[in-house]
């Protein structure tokens, strides 16, 4: 009977430990050039506690020009224009922050990532993706 209760147990927590790690894995947005800029790229989220990290990867990027970044609420084909979070400018194609919210808040709602072609050209974005999870 304890052998029995035991192998119970231990199976119970074999399968325990993959749904916690499938909450845990990070999330990858692909961002789509806009305004012919020929900028695309990955955006990575990975949940660290109650905040997330998120890494931007873009390719074609200007050399030394820092590019605004952001979370908007909405999606790229309609996004609200007031930043729901602000992320570390990228600059020669790469920027890494950490939110102030769980991935579990980012994805709540319709939310995109948003690259601006400069500070003094806030207005032209140049790549876009919208964060939504894959349902697998």
């Amino acid at each position: 009977m304890i052998r029995r209760t035991t192998l119970a147990v231990i199976l119970a927590g074999f399968f325990a430990v993959p749904a916690f790690a499938a909450k845990e894995m990070p999330l990858t947005i692909n961002l789509g050039a806009q305004n012919d800029s020929g900028e695309t790229g990955t955006a990575t989220l990975t949940p660290e506690g109650h905040k997330t990290k998120v890494v931007i990867e873009l390719t074609n990027a200007p050399a030394g020009v820092a590019q605004p970044a952001h979370i908007h609420e909405g999606t790229c084909a309609k996004l609200d224009k007031k930043p729901k979070w602000k992320l570390e400018p990228v600059k020669d194609g790469k920027s890494t922050t950490m939110v102030p919210a769980t991935l579990e808040t980012i994805l709540k709602d319709k939310t995109a990532i948003n690259v601006h072609k400069s500070p003094d050209e806030i207005q032209v974005y140049v790549a876009c993706g919208d964060i939504v999870h894959s349902k697998k």
